[in-house]
């Protein structure tokens, strides 16, 4: 989500295969959002990535792309697969569905939830037994919510599964001032990932500017029912950002600040 100046050099610090199924997701075309994007392509080209790269941005990000790369004799091993972003689902994975919605901010720019898609119900031994299904193989496919096969009879997951559970759902903002569209788009997210450029006394900065203070991010995470909320894009105004944490965790508590190399463990929610 979004390629700051050496993203490269980040993804490869962290073991991020080069290689992997990926899409990338761009929120706006300021630079510190989209100059390492070009970086990162040849970083993939070197490492002779061959898997198509699907990327999601707004449409005059490709002319960027387009010039930038003929400029500068970019030659990609692999193909870019280019969607330009509109309102809705804009992304569609084996694990995953990516949907957007517009943001508000000095130009055209949007947010994205990442939502897992749903999971099996919890598997129930007992009841496989019962409808003789022999213990390995085909317990594997229909916990994995595939029908099976016994004795000429179909066994399908539901007989032997509880009700299907929710995946989880991460949230990130862009740049954007608070909205109620916004609240209404990270409904239940298990992580947030929020603009936070200033703290609550620089709102007027953030009004003028179209960002969020750390206090209206908290408060969009309490109202959107989040359960753990991660603010970023500080201000270079602040040297230390622990106050910007300390009166954001007054309005929701579960809240860090963002850092380079953070890892943060998403567990599935409940149900």
């Amino acid at each position: 989500m979004d390629c700051g100046e050496g993203i490269q050099r980040q993804v490869m610090s962290l073991g991020v295969g080069l290689n992997r199924e990926t899409t990338i997701l761009i929120t706006h075309l300021h630079g510190d959002h989209v100059t390492g994007l070009l970086g990162l392509l040849q970083t993939m080209a070197l490492a002779q990535r061959s898997k198509p790269l699907d990327v999601v941005a707004p449409a005059a990000l490709l002319k960027w792309l387009e010039v930038t790369s003929e400029l500068l004799h970019v030659g990609l091993t692999f193909q870019i697969n280019f969607r330009p972003v509109t309102s809705g689902v804009v992304a569609r994975t084996n694990g995953f569905v990516v949907r957007a919605t517009k943001a508000t901010h000095s130009v055209e720019a949007y947010s994205y939830v990442v939502e897992e898609r749903a999971r099996p119900g919890v598997f129930y031994p007992r009841r496989a037994k019962e409808l003789g299904v022999p213990e390995g193989r085909l317990w594997s496919r229909l916990q994995k919510g595939r029908s099976v096969t016994v004795g000429g009879r179909t066994i399908s997951p539901s007989q032997v599964t509880g009700p299907q559970r929710p995946g989880r759902r991460i949230g990130y903002s862009g740049d954007t001032r608070p909205s109620r569209r916004l609240v209404r788009f990270f409904s239940r997210c298990d992580l947030l990932i929020l603009d936070s450029t200033f703290r609550g006394s620089d709102r007027d900065k953030a009004i003028e500017r179209k960002h969020s203070t750390s206090l209206e991010a908290a408060q969009m995470a309490l109202e959107a029912g989040a359960r753990r909320l991660v603010l970023t894009h500080f201000s270079a105004r602040y040297r230390n950002v622990s106050p910007l944490v300390r009166e954001a965790r007054a309005v929701f508590p579960e809240t860090v600040a963002a850092h380079d190399g953070l890892c943060v463990r998403v567990d599935y929610p409940s149900g």
